[in-house]
């Protein structure tokens, strides 16, 4: 039996800069069922109409502003806080404002903007009828170029678990029972949103949200399939301002409390990312990663 992992956070919301903030807004809004929270300065905070918010929306070149994890036991984010100003990792506090609880802000190597906060309220979660909306916000994706530093920096400053690798291409890693909240992806471009995802309620809600997507014109970038690395069903489109959409289901759980893991080491290919044996990302191939997993591109988002 394995000690628990040191941190115990999900992922709360996801901030995205956009030029055209209200076009994004009304994207989530029309497509993904999304509701507008509350609106503080500048930025749009979206929801579920109930609880608290998933996404932010700033205005600005587009691109990832930040992530935010929900570390809900009190001396849990306490003892993390100080455990970062004794690794002499710059933390910031920060009152962003609104419906919104207080922050501590620190940055991963590669400068990302990490938001750590006290319970929130997910009462908006799992309370819509199945297929109409994602149940929640899930996991993100980043692009770097120094994947041992930022795996070092999320494992042994952060406190997150090395669920698998692609070789060094990609590797998943956890702070709550599912395989991932945070991936890294090798690229050439790093410093960027490769992708953030949604979770379904199941497999039957992939042809609801095909159909749905079809029917408002939105493609259909890369999916169905299902992953290797976390087993979980996927689907991905672009929103409107270019960045890679993941509706996601079926995610594998880990009991760290109950056994002992090793990491995975999978192959690098295709049939790794897609078990199913269906084409790569067309955004990652267009890059020349390698086996079709490694570049990232697009318009927006740090998705290019």
């Amino acid at each position: 039996m394995s000690e628990r992992p040191t941190t115990q956070a999900r992922l709360s919301h996801v901030g995205l800069r956009a030029p055209e903030a209200e076009t994004l807004q009304r994207f989530y809004r029309d497509v993904v069922g999304m509701s507008l929270n509350e609106e503080v300065e500048e930025t749009l905070r979206l929801g579920w109409g109930l609880g608290h918010h998933a996404l932010e929306i700033s205005p600005g070149e587009a691109g990832l502003d930040h992530f935010a994890l929900e570390v809900p036991d009190p001396e849990h984010l306490d003892g993390l806080v100080n455990r970062l100003a004794r690794r002499g990792v710059g933390v910031v506090e920060g009152r962003p404002g609104g419906d919104h609880p207080d922050t501590f802000e620190v940055e991963d190597p590669d400068g990302n903007r990490i938001e750590l906060h006290g319970r929130v309220d997910r009462s908006g979660e799992h309370a819509a009828d199945p297929g109409r909306r994602p149940v929640r916000i899930d996991h993100v994706t980043l692009a770097s170029r120094a994947m041992e530093e930022m795996v070092a920096f999320y494992v042994e400053v952060l406190g997150f678990r090395i669920s698998d690798r692609m070789e060094d291409v990609f590797t998943w890693l956890r702070c709550n029972r599912e395989h991932h909240t945070v991936a890294i992806v090798d690229s050439d471009d790093p410093g960027r949103l490769d992708h953030y995802a949604f979770e379904l309620g199941g497999w039957g809600d992939f042809k609801t949200w095909c159909d749905e997507l079809a029917a408002r014109n939105v493609p259909v970038r890369w999916g169905p399939g299902r992953h290797g690395p976390g087993n979980n069903l996927f689907l991905f489109f672009d929103d409107s301002a270019g960045f890679h959409v993941e509706l996601s289901s079926e995610m594998e759980r880990y009991y760290d409390e109950r056994a002992a893991y090793t990491p995975r080491v999978w192959e690098v290919g295709p049939q790794t990312t897609d078990l199913w044996g269906g084409p790569s990302a067309d955004w990652r191939e267009a890059a020349g990663g390698r086996g079709g997993q490694a570049g990232v591109a697009g318009p927006a988002g740090g998705s290019r």
